[in-house]
């Protein structure tokens, strides 16, 4: 039984090593339609995983975008995905970030 679970975690090492390994590095941009319009981001990934997630340019209310921003961002480099959770009271702004980071991965895993 316990080579079974050592075989098992070291399969999804390697798996999940093998994703990692799938996004190219660099810097990638995108953009998705927020609220009050476009939302820029530039995505650094850096040994195959997400290590910076900058807003470069957007037009949000400033209030809503840093809840929004400040959240979200710390998360997708934790967890290496755009798939985060949306902040309530910032859903359209939410939504662009994760679309624009999702282009940019989109443009990082070619």
């Amino acid at each position: 039984m316990k080579k079974l679970i050592v075989f098992a975690l070291l399969l999804a090492f390697v798996l999940g090593s093998a994703y990692a390994q799938r996004l190219r590095n660099g810097t990638f941009n995108g953009t998705a339609e927020g609220y009050e319009g476009p939302v820029t981001v530039a995505v650094t990934i850096a040994r195959g995983r997400i290590s910076a997630v900058e807003v470069t340019n957007h037009r949000e209310t400033p209030a809503f975008a840093n809840m929004a921003f400040n959240t979200m961002i710390p998360a997708m480099v934790r967890t290496n995905s755009a798939q985060v959770d949306m902040v309530s009271g910032a859903t359209y702004t939410s939504r662009a970030l994760i679309q624009a980071v999702q282009s940019a991965l989109g443009q990082a895993a070619r």
